[in-house]
């Protein structure tokens, strides 16, 4: 959390409570438009206590009861992401212990977590036991703003990098490296490592485990839901600011979601081309009828092939997930499949 400077300002009953006032009001609902934060986030896993040291099994799964939005595999991703699960980890802005709580942060968020009378950052169940209490104050605390692009876990490990004021300042996650590399990194290893698909599980159209492979691939487009449209937008670590007509815009367009979503997916193993055009050219060999579309699909419109102008990504029950156009929003929809210029469906993973 190096770039946080504003979090000891949020204990509740602090005198520093005047200061998130303030914070609010300079970053905060000036900006908003009139789209919503999306209420649900988290990805739909359960969790995998085999990837972690044995030691921070118990006190994940118990940190994970603070709230319904903060998971495990999102806490334990975390934590690898902080410190690679080293409790006496600390750095030159004195970010200290497992989950690298500042001073100021510990100081309003610090909580004795195994009843041994001390608040010690080093202490794993203490550090775990304030990291997931900090990160469901900030789910809380950003689910009040409408108006901030992005899903409300990916919005609370944007503000445990970068601060909430930051956050609200920009609408969303702010456009930092460091903090978009953060929330997509902690995505990719939840879904890939520290979770397994949740059986009849994994939300509307999902597939749930019926998604298999596909699983975290989907995952990870469905964390950059409610961000919008860039043209030009997105790298394989996360969202980008877009070219014109969309300079200034944050997101991904069509091709750089699906480039994302099965990079992130396949732990840096699958590495699609860039426009939807090379897309569709580097899959045509495994071409899928629309009544034998399974999760993960790529979904093309074009009048030929040399036209090809769009993709999506298939996620089960005819829907899919798309960066759709300028001035919109990445969402869940129906699959278009029907459409006109509708051209055809390719795999990528083996079934």
């Amino acid at each position: 959390m190096s770039k946080n400077t504003t979090v000891a300002a949020v204990a509740a009953g602090s005198p520093l409570i005047a200061i998130v006032l303030v914070i609010v009001l300079l970053f905060g609902g000036a900006g908003a438009n009139n789209s919503e934060i999306k209420k649900t986030g988290g990805i739909s896993l359960d969790f995998n206590p085999d990837a972690v040291p044995p030691w921070a099994r118990d006190l994940l799964s118990s940190a994970a009861t603070t709230c319904p939005d903060i998971t495990a595999p999102i806490l334990a991703a975390q934590i690898e992401t902080e410190s690679n699960w080293n409790p006496n980890a600390h750095n030159a802005s004195g970010a200290d212990g497992l989950t690298q709580f500042t001073p100021a942060t510990w100081a309003a968020w610090g909580v004795d977590g195994d009843g041994d009378g001390r608040a010690d950052p080093r202490n794993p169940a203490d550090a775990i036991k304030s990291q997931a209490g900090y990160m469901c104050y900030l789910a809380n605390f950003l689910k009040s703003n409408n108006g901030l692009n992005g899903g409300v876990v990916d919005l609370a490990l944007a503000a445990y990098n970068a601060g909430p004021g930051n956050v609200l300042k920009y609408n969303g996650i702010p456009p930092f490296a460091e903090t978009q590399n953060y929330v997509s990194k902690i995505n990719r290893l939840a879904a890939s490592k520290y979770g397994r698909p949740r059986a009849g599980g994994g939300g509307a159209g999902s597939g749930g485990a019926a998604a298999g492979a596909a699983g975290p691939v989907i995952d990870a487009a469905r964390s950059q839901i409610g961000l919008p449209y860039a043209w030009g937008g997105g790298s394989l670590n996360g969202p980008s600011g877009g070219q014109a007509p969309d300079v200034g815009v944050v997101g991904f367009d069509c091709s750089a979601l699906a480039r994302f979503a099965y990079y992130q997916g396949s732990n840096g193993k699958i590495t699609l081309p860039r426009s939807s055009k090379e897309q569709y050219r580097a899959t045509k060999g495994h071409p899928v009828p629309v009544d034998q579309l399974q999760p993960g699909d790529l979904l093309f419109w074009g009048r030929t092939a040399g036209s090809i102008h769009h993709v999506a990504l298939y996620i089960g029950g005819g829907k899919m997930i798309e960066a759709p156009e300028s001035g919109k929003k990445l969402r869940e929809t129906q699959a278009r499949t029907s459409a006109r210029d509708y051209f055809g469906a390719t795999r990528v993973l083996n079934p």
